[in-house]
């Protein structure tokens, strides 16, 4: 029986959830990930950010908790036009599920050649009205590096707010950390 993908709808941009079965095929042949996902093989796939421990960790989170995909893991296409094959442009996602105090941390990395053209906020934008779907759903966070300005950009353009800068003793580093407001739901 093979996984349901999940998936979300942007005006350029179709996000998939990396399920248990495509994580798997993402360490152990990359081809086939690509194939499985009907896109262009990307030599240098993935983006950064994405080393091979995180991928690790994806994979263990989903082989242990196969229903947490969409709460980790995303991969954004960019679908071809003129009979040119869809590409993957980036991935982003969340670390988890809502906690017990409704938050989620939300994260993105794109490929260098498709920065700067607005597909990036278009997905974070996604995964955010997407995690927002859900009643859990009480904060959403972020946390980025103080050099990354474009990071920054994407950040406040989809409604954050740079809350502070502080010393994160997990990576060693200043960080950067952003909160935005949820949104009112319309009745």
């Amino acid at each position: 029986m093979t996984e349901r993908l999940i998936e979300i709808r942007t005006k350029r941009l179709k996000l998939v959830a990396l399920n248990a079965a495509l994580s798997r095929l993402q360490i152990e042949d990359r081809d086939a990930f690509f194939d499985a996902l009907g896109v262009r093989h990307e030599i240098v796939w993935p983006p950064e950010l994405m080393d091979g421990e995180s991928l690790t960790w994806l994979d263990e989170r989903l082989n242990a908790d196969p229903d947490e995909a969409g709460w980790l893991t995303w991969v954004f296409i960019w679908p071809g036009v003129a009979g040119q094959p869809d590409r993957l442009v980036g991935a982003g996602g969340f670390k988890g599920a809502p906690d017990a105090n409704g938050i989620v941390e939300v994260g993105y990395s794109m490929l260098l050649s498709f920065r700067e053209q607005g597909l990036a906020t278009e997905a974070v934008q996604g995964l955010l009205d997407w995690a927002e779907s859900d009643p859990r759903v009480k904060r959403i966070i972020a946390h980025t590096l103080p050099h990354l300005t474009a990071s920054q950009r994407v950040l406040e353009k989809t409604g954050f707010i740079e809350t502070e800068t502080v010393d994160d003793p997990d990576k060693g580093e200043t960080v950067v950390r952003y909160e935005r407001p949820r949104r009112a739901v319309a009745a």
